[in-house]
């Protein structure tokens, strides 16, 4: 490698060397019982050379120390001393034979086939991680084993590292090693060894090697040594001085940016980089004490990334846990809520059908009243001889004949019209009608139900007699009111207004073809000509000797003529409405509602227009099963009566009064369906607040155990972490050289194996 810079030569040593690597065509010299086969290498004290054991067929490799001087023979004896002691090491190349007295001495080894990690580097690209790894635990491993004899290599480098046939790394070359109790320097390889290891009076120590393993695991990684940049190498370069030159590279290193190159190589985690760092720093200080400390650490990060999916797992699995549970917990709570929630609101549409039925019979009750009274006037035997004498009265026949025949109405008002309802209405017999209508209308024993007038009709359907309100002006007397339903009992009106004006809808000319009711009606709602309000007319067929000869009729305003119980704790009330067809401003429309508590209130009748409002509601809408929302409470804006609630109806029915003329059956006993129906509305929040307590403290106590579950799985990882930080804290005390008691120290301090030599 360009960066991997032996210790400094002496011109003659590197004359010497080269002459070497030129003369590769014999061996220095024959070793008995070797057959030397293939020049291998040279360096600067000699050459290797491959050969053949002739007795055994075995491959060896051959070491010559050719410069020929006592210091030949001291390194020789110094490499195989450490080479006697590390025999059967299967991290070391091992040692063969020895020739000490031969010219020149050698040494026979294991030969290694696939050559140093120097040679693979320069073929390949920098390392895998994993490989990486893997080759740097190998050696490392090789390393504890010297260590543990006593022995520093002091010069570790990929030119040093050999691959045998199953790719694992041979620690060799052990010229510059030395003993533990040695306080001799020793020299290694520039940027390969220690910054303090680059002295003459240097004394050998432990992290000279762990500075070259970790060197070595960084060459391997980026393809080049830590701290090597060309500046420093010029520097070192710049003088032939050996000293001056070390002094430069302790300088250059000491000076240097803590290495980052490996930090960015993919698959090197922060664990390994750190390890790195804890090898290569410039300061022994701050370096691993011991190869047990990098083995240590390395066993720390194995253990760290095989306990990492579990930790993730103890990470995630109570966020898991947690998401299931939260995920059952919600399931659970719509469960629990909405079961709860259906079950009330089935029982609360039941509570409301009762309460339904139960207003609709009262109703049913309130509308009876007004056929009562109306049927006991129609009945009154003195009122009927009263109104006998007025039928049978020729020259009021006449009148009222003429009052039919004429198409009039308020808004229609003419001379002779004016005259002949003054003449008609200053009659003694039409005025002896009228105090029967007033003790009605006037009555404050409360006999009477409440109403907004009372009338008589004739045979032809003129008004012929009516009462209305103290201090309202009669302006409907003598009018013919034929069309109307309470007269005809048909379900619509015979005469409607389109953009103001009376239009007759399909009204018969003959007399003997229009209709008149026979038995009790209530009529479909009309807006009063009187007051211009909405009214429901109650009315009765006047009947003498057989035949009907008029009507008599109650009216009451809509809003005003049925009374409901509003519970205001329940939040429930009761609305009336019609599902009989009704014509409104021309167009035809059912459910129209009469009653609603709202209409006192706020349906009042406005003071410049004296126009009503109507409401509409679509039965089908409760039909549904749907939740209701009641649309005068929204027009209106009033909230209590414009939330979604849950409605039942129930039909109104009455009993008639009267023989049945067509069959002459009694129907006493039968109920007759009104078309009316009455309306239960109930709050839904009010109605579903148990749903909700229970909602809120079911999700009071779901909270409460998620907190619980949180706190419970924080204080767990709380305490895994502080463990793993105690590790870590006890991790790094081993690492520290004033905690490392290696085997090392105690050889240092006559506590160890002492090592003599081979």
């Amino acid at each position: 490698m360009a960066s991997d810079q032996t210790q400094h030569q002496s011109p003659e040593d590197i004359r010497r060397s080269r002459d070497l690597s030129l003369e590769p065509q014999r061996p220095p010299s024959e070793i008995p019982g070797y057959e030397m086969l293939n020049f291998l290498g040279s360096g600067a004290y000699g050459e290797v050379w491959s050969a053949m054991n002739q007795k055994t067929g075995r491959k060896v490799a051959v070491k010559f120390y050719t410069r020929r001087s006592s210091a030949d023979v001291q390194l020789l004896a110094r490499e195989v001393e450490k080479l006697v002691v590390l025999a059967a090491d299967r991290y070391v190349v091992q040692l063969h034979d020895v020739g000490w007295d031969a010219q020149p001495p050698y040494y026979v080894m294991d030969y290694i086939e696939h050559g140093s990690l120097d040679e693979r580097l320069s073929q390949t690209e920098p390392l895998p991680t994993a490989v990486a790894v893997d080759l740097f635990q190998e050696v490392a491993t090789g390393m504890m084993h010297l260590h543990g004899k006593g022995i520093l290599h002091c010069d570790l480098k990929p030119g040093n590292i050999l691959l045998d046939q199953d790719g694992k790394p041979r620690v060799a070359d052990f010229g510059q090693s030395r003993l533990s109790t040695e306080q001799s320097s020793a020299l290694g390889t520039l940027f390969f060894m220690a910054p303090e290891q680059a002295d003459m009076n240097a004394a050998p120590d432990a992290r000279w090697d762990v500075y070259g393993l970790g060197a070595l695991l960084f060459c391997m990684l980026t393809g080049k040594p830590p701290y090597y940049t060309p500046e420093i190498s010029r520097q070192i370069e710049s003088t032939q001085d050996i000293n001056e030159r070390l002094k430069k590279y302790r300088e250059g290193l000491q000076r240097a940016d803590k290495p980052t190159a490996h930090r960015q190589v993919p698959g090197v985690d922060r664990m390994l980089a750190d390890i790195i760092d804890n090898c290569i720093a410039a300061n022994p200080k701050n370096r691993f004490s011991s190869i047990q400390s990098v083995l240590f650490a390395l066993r720390q990060r194995e253990v760290t990334r095989a306990r990492r999916p579990l930790m993730v797992l103890g990470l995630l699995g109570p966020l898991l846990l947690m998401a299931v549970m939260a995920l059952f917990g919600w399931w659970a709570y719509n469960r629990a809520v909405g079961d709860t929630e259906a079950e009330i609101t089935n029982k609360a549409k039941e509570s409301n059908s009762f309460a339904a039925q139960f207003a609709a019979r009262s109703a049913g009750y309130q509308i009876d009243e007004y056929f009562r009274v109306v049927g006991q006037l129609a009945r009154d035997p003195e009122f009927l001889k009263v109104f006998g004498e007025f039928d049978r009265n020729p020259e009021l026949a006449e009148m009222r004949k003429v009052l039919a025949n004429t198409n009039n109405s308020p808004s229609s008002d003419t001379p002779d019209f004016s005259a002949l309802r003054k003449k008609f209405t200053t009659n003694p017999l039409q005025n002896k009608l009228i105090p029967f209508l007033e003790k009605r209308m006037y009555d404050s024993t409360g006999d009477y139900p409440l109403a907004a007038s009372w009338f008589i009709s004739d045979r032809w359907g003129n008004q012929v007699a009516s009462v209305f309100p103290w201090g309202q002006k009669n302006k409907t007397i003598g009018m013919n009111w034929a069309y109307r339903t309470y007269f005809t009992g048909l379900p619509l009106d015979l005469k409607t207004k389109i953009d103001g004006c009376e239009v007759v809808v399909n009204v018969p000319d003959e007399e003997e073809k229009r209709t008149i009711i026979q038995r009790p009606h209530i009529c479909a709602i009309f807006r009063s000509e009187q007051s211009n309000t909405w009214k429901v007319a109650f009315s009765a067929p006047i009947m003498i000797e057989g035949s009907v000869r008029g009507i008599v009729a109650v009216t009451a305003e809509v809003g005003h003529f049925v009374k409901f119980i509003e519970d205001s704790e329940k939040k429930q009330y009761a609305m009336l409405v019609d599902d009989r067809p009704c014509r409104i401003e021309g167009e035809i429309t059912t459910g129209v509602v009469l009653e609603h508590p709202l209409f006192d209130k706020l349906l009042a009748v406005d003071e410049q227009t004296s126009e009503q409002h109507l409401f509409v509601i679509d039965k089908k809408v409760i039909d549904s099963g749907k939740t209701f929302f009641d649309p005068v409470g929204i027009e209106q804006n009033v909230e209590d009566y414009a939330q979604e609630s849950i409605a039942a109806y129930a039909p109104v029915e009455r009993k008639p009064f009267f023989v049945n003329l067509e069959s002459g059956e009694n129907d006493l006993e039968k109920p007759v369906d009104t078309n009316l129906y009455v309306i239960v509305v109930e709050d839904y929040q009010s109605i579903i607040r148990p749903a909700i307590v229970l909602g809120k403290r079911l999700g009071l106590l779901a909270l409460t155990a998620a907190v619980f579950f949180v706190l419970v799985t924080l204080g767990m990882w709380i305490l895994v972490a502080r463990m793993l930080r105690d590790s870590r804290k006890q991790l790094d005390r081993s690492f520290s050289p004033t905690s490392d008691s290696s085997l090392l120290e105690k050889v240092k301090t006559g506590d160890g194996p002492q090592v003599t030599g081979a």
